[in-house]
C-alpha cells in the first residue's frame, strides 16, 4: 500500500501539471512529450536513481551497457520514452477521451497546482531519501546538478515549443483501428527489444539508441500523417489500446502468481470497451463509421 501511495504521488500530480501547464500555456503534443521527458529525469533520476546507479534493480544488464560519465544513457533513453508516452501523453490523451468536454479546459486552480507541485516534491524526497538509504548509492553532485539543469531546459523547450509542432497534418484520419491497433502494438516493442538484442549481440549502445529513436520516429510520422484532427476517435482509441495491450501481457507473465494482476487487466478492457461504444455511437450520429 505504502509503494502504491508513492507511485500515486508520482504519476497523477506528474500528469496533472504537465496537462496544466501546456493548457495555461496554449501548447500542444510536443510540449507534453517534452515535459514527460522532464518529468522522467526528475522520477528516474532524482527520485529513484536509476538513470545513473548500473546496479539499480529495474535496470539489471542494461545499468551498464552504455554507462557513461556516471549516466546509464541506453537505460536512460528507453526508460524517457516511457515516461514520455505511457506516463503522461497517453494518460492525458485518454482522459480527453474519456472527458471530452474538460478537453482544452484547466482542471487546477492556482491554489492546485501548488499543492501538486508539494505533493510531487515530497514524494520526490521521500523515494530519493529511501532509495539512498537502501542501495547507499550517491550519484555526485555534477551528475545531480546537470539533472535538474537538463529538466530546467526541457521545461523551457516546451514553453518555447510551437503547438503545432506534434500535431496532426490532415484533418480527418486515413487510417482505420485495425490499423491503428496494430502500429500502437509496435510502440512498447520498439523501445523495449532494440536496447536487448543489440546489446546481447554486442553492438554499440549509440547504435541502440539510435533504432530506438528512429523507430519512434517513424511511429511519430505514421501518426502525425493518418490519424487526423477531427472525428479521429475510433482510431485514436484503438491506437492507444494497441499501445497498452503489450505492457499488459509483459505484466501478467511477469505477475503470473500476483491474481490482482488480472483486475486490473480487466479494468482496462472494460474501460476501452467503454470508450469504444461511446465514440462509435457518436461517429454514427455525424455520419462517419470508420472500418
Amino acid at each position: 500500500m505504502f509503494q502504491l501511495l508513492l507511485n500515486a504521488g508520482l504519476y497523477l500530480p506528474g500528469a496533472l501539471l504537465i496537462r496544466e501547464a501546456t493548457i495555461r500555456w496554449k501548447k500542444g503534443w510536443a510540449s507534453i512529450l517534452l515535459l514527460g521527458a522532464a518529468y522522467g529525469i526528475l522520477e528516474e533520476g532524482i527520485a529513484l536513481g536509476t538513470l545513473y546507479d548500473p546496479l539499480a534493480k529495474p535496470v539489471g544488464a542494461l545499468g551498464y551497457y552504455g554507462h557513461w560519465l556516471g549516466v546509464s544513457w541506453v537505460w536512460t533513453a528507453g526508460i524517457l520514452l516511457v515516461h514520455m508516452i505511457y506516463s503522461i501523453a497517453l494518460p492525458i490523451l485518454l482522459l480527453n477521451l474519456a472527458l471530452p468536454r474538460i478537453r482544452g479546459r484547466r482542471l487546477l486552480s492556482l491554489r492546485q497546482v501548488y499543492m501538486s507541485l508539494c505533493v510531487l516534491g515530497v514524494d520526490v524526497m521521500v523515494l530519493f531519501a529511501l532509495v539512498s538509504f537502501s542501495s547507499h548509492f550517491w550519484m555526485g553532485w555534477p551528475v545531480f546538478v546537470g539533472s535538474w539543469l537538463a529538466i530546467a531546459a526541457l521545461v523551457w523547450a516546451a514553453h518555447k515549443a510551437s503547438a503545432d509542432l506534434a500535431g496532426a497534418r490532415s484533418l480527418l484520419p486515413k487510417t482505420g483501428p485495425r490499423t491503428a491497433f496494430l502500429m500502437g502494438l509496435i510502440f512498447f516493442t520498439s523501445i523495449l527489444f532494440p536496447e536487448h538484442l543489440l546489446m546481447g549481440a554486442g553492438v554499440a549502445p549509440v547504435a541502440a539508441i539510435v533504432v530506438m529513436y528512429s523507430l519512434e520516429g517513424l511511429l511519430l510520422a505514421w501518426i502525425l500523417r493518418n490519424i487526423g484532427k477531427a472525428e479521429n476517435e475510433r482510431a485514436t482509441i484503438a491506437l492507444s489500446f494497441g499501445m497498452l495491450v503489450p505492457i499488459a501481457v509483459f505484466g501478467f507473465l511477469a505477475e503470473f502468481n500476483f491474481p490482482m494482476i488480472l483486475l486490473a487487466d480487466l479494468v482496462m478492457v472494460l474501460f476501452f470497451r467503454m470508450l469504444w461504444r461511446r465514440h462509435a455511437s457518436r461517429q454514427k450520429a455525424g455520419g462517419l463509421v470508420m472500418v
